[in-house]
């Protein structure tokens, strides 16, 4: 009788590490880079570094940017926040992958452009220069005239310049639900 027990227990250890190996694997596959989470978030590195976390916004401004014609304004937050992403994406934008650029400010809404915000306490330093990257829409309104209650979602990747000339690396993701 004892002799079973012990034979037994290298079966069972094996079948414990395939189970714990079988979790881990599941809980890695899960948890991958192409999940989006809820909200907005994004890393910032290089220059200075900073974590960007918001419930995201997206608002079209008719009558705005390039020839009036309206663009989008895709950001983490609103107001005054210690770093800060925001997007300006022209009226026609739809889903699909959109490079990045740093358009005079004539140019603006007819290209997709974005500036990173950092809070310095008494004033707000944007940092939009020598931009390069791309954001990927994966869900985006068709209709912008009824954005209230619209899914949006997707990811980027870009680095662009501050003031001085450092480089500053910024990488993220959003999915929320447009109020």
């Amino acid at each position: 009788m004892s002799l079973r027990p012990n034979l037994l227990r290298p079966a069972r250890r094996t079948l414990h590490l395939a189970l714990a190996a079988l979790v881990l694997f599941l809980g890695v596959q899960s948890s991958g880079a192409d999940e989006t989470p809820s909200g907005f978030k994004a890393q910032i590195d290089g220059a200075y570094e900073g974590q960007v976390s918001g419930s995201g916004v997206l608002v079209f401004l008719a009558n705005a940017g390039f020839e009036k014609k309206g663009y989008y304004f895709l950001a983490d937050g609103r107001g005054i926040r210690p770093h800060g992403v925001t997007f300006g994406l022209p009226h026609g934008v739809a889903s699909g992958r959109h490079e990045l650029t740093s358009p005079s400010p004539f140019d603006l809404g007819s290209v997709p452009s974005v500036r990173v915000d950092r809070d310095m306490g008494n004033a707000t330093v944007s940092s939009e220069k020598n931009t390069s990257g791309s954001l990927t829409l994966t869900t985006f309104p068709a209709d912008k005239a009824s954005l209230s209650g619209s899914k949006v979602a997707g990811h980027f990747e870009f680095q662009t310049e501050g003031r001085d000339g450092q480089t500053i690396k910024v990488s993220g993701a959003f999915s929320f639900q447009v109020k």
